[in-house]
């Protein structure tokens, strides 16, 4: 999750590495702050991939800034990153969050329309948070627990929303 956010928001402009740490926060940050002891190593490593290079860029107000930008290398990746997503990266969905946001960057529609797709099956089996003895689902109106009935509740109506939103989305896609 963290190298898909890193690659996707220097594909989007050059980065230094604090604004970078903002926007990492910003979209994954209610899950896990991000720390500098993960984010700059994660850097380094993408670095000596050949994935991003540094740049000197004058500071705003003081020293230089690095400024961070892909590579060809590193879009290469980030589209194979896109195009083939690993399952948890469909299926977790704050992995998925992150996948989405830097969707665009897989400019052939009927390949984002495939990774759309993988989401839209998962989100086609029943699942709960909440099981009987059987191993079957419940749903929020057996149980006399408001907490587990709300927590049902916004879940299942989220999933409506993101299963109406992703078939309209696929049909677009795949009208291009």
């Amino acid at each position: 999750m963290l190298k898909l956010a890193i690659l996707g928001f220097l594909r989007d402009h050059p980065l230094h590495g604090y604004d970078l740490k903002t926007r990492i926060a910003a979209l994954t940050g209610h899950v896990k702050p991000i720390a500098d002891g993960t984010l700059y190593p994660a850097i380094k490593r993408l670095e000596t991939a050949g994935l991003l290079t540094r740049r000197s860029a004058p500071g705003k107000i003081a020293a230089p800034r690095h400024m961070l930008e892909l590579t060809q290398d590193g879009i290469d990746y980030l589209r194979k990153l896109l195009r083939e997503p690993d399952e948890l990266s469909i299926t977790d969905e704050n992995r998925w969050f992150t996948l989405l946001a830097f969707l665009r960057h897989l400019e052939n529609p009927r390949e984002q329309a495939i990774v759309l797709r993988r989401r839209l099956a998962f989100l086609s089996d029943p699942v709960s948070y909440f099981y009987d003895a059987q191993g079957r689902p419940m749903a929020a109106d057996e149980f006399d627990d408001p907490f587990r009935q709300g927590l049902l509740t916004i879940s299942q109506a989220a999933n409506r929303a993101e299963f109406r939103w992703l078939h309209t989305t696929i049909g677009e896609l795949e009208r291009h």
